[in-house]
């Protein structure tokens, strides 16, 4: 009779440990060049106490970008340097993975968008979405996690 339980239980601990071990959105992501498809930047995500997740460039990964300051910015973002520069803020964890209501900076460009992410089920990868009014209109980006 007790070889009837072993597997009970087995399935049970799995079952209650299954939601600590998913992925979590924090951590530090690597951003991929739409152009050429290189490493752009080091973005580490991290949920403030109101729960909200933001992002913040901790690293250029290309030379030719080291040193340069957000020209195009408004605002507090203006001439502010890249590295150090919170681009991501105000996302709310609607789903299971899944992120929106937020803002995102582009600092080549200095505009701002409204913004959702979507984090894959293994956890590796992160679909970052800016847009103008509805999501429809805008552009996604895949973040692999560092």
């Amino acid at each position: 009779m007790k070889h009837v339980y072993r597997p009970l239980l087995a399935l049970l601990a799995y079952c209650l440990a299954a939601p600590l071990l998913a992925a979590t959105i924090e951590g530090t992501w690597i951003t991929i060049d739409d152009a050429d498809g290189s490493q752009k930047s080091l973005i580490e995500l991290t949920l403030t106490p109101e729960k909200e997740l933001t992002g913040t460039i901790t690293q250029l990964l290309q030379e030719k970008n080291q040193g340069l300051v957000c020209e195009k910015c408004p605002d507090k973002f203006k001439d502010q340097p890249v590295e150090g520069l919170t681009i991501m803020w105000g996302l709310k964890q609607t789903d299971k993975g899944e992120w929106r209501n937020g803002k995102i900076l582009d600092p080549k460009t200095g505009k701002v968008y409204k913004a959702r992410a979507e984090l894959s089920e293994n956890g590796t990868e992160l679909t970052v979405r800016g847009y103008i009014g509805f999501s429809l209109f805008g552009r996604s980006q895949i973040w692999q996690r560092k």
